[in-house]
């Protein structure tokens, strides 16, 4: 996990604020992490009707994955390609580049997302990811 300067993290919310609007119109409806105006509780009551009163009848089973070291490997530039020429695409490639500093030694990230900041990716990605 890296930690953001003060600046960053101000420049993070401004990119942020830029940009939410644009891709949370494209999530999937029930996606719940780390979405505004959702919450852990959002997400129960999703589980709780499919497996009991679903529009479309009980279902059997709930699938939840966390692939361990997801964010870890994914592709900077697919992400660049995905936001496209959008204000701010230069300050994203930066951070995601940027790298982090452990015992002394900077350690470069040419893959994955940073964890940690206002910006980082959400746990849940949009349809056509």
């Amino acid at each position: 996990m890296g930690i953001p300067t003060i600046r960053d993290r101000v420049l993070q919310m401004v990119v942020r604020n830029a940009l939410e609007p644009r891709f949370e119109a494209t999530f999937e409806a029930q996606s719940y992490g780390f979405r505004p105006g959702r919450c852990c509780q959002d997400a129960i009551e999703e589980v709780y009707v499919a497996l009991n009163n679903g529009a479309v009848g009980k279902n059997l089973y709930i699938l939840d994955a966390d692939i361990q070291g997801a964010f870890d490997h994914i592709n900077q530039d697919f992400i660049l390609h995905r936001i496209g020429p959008t204000p701010g695409r230069e300050l994203i490639k930066q951070w995601l580049q940027a790298g982090y500093w452990k015992h002394g030694t900077l350690h470069h990230t040419p893959e994955g997302t940073p964890q940690g900041g206002v910006i980082t990716l959400p746990t849940k990605l949009p349809k056509g990811w």
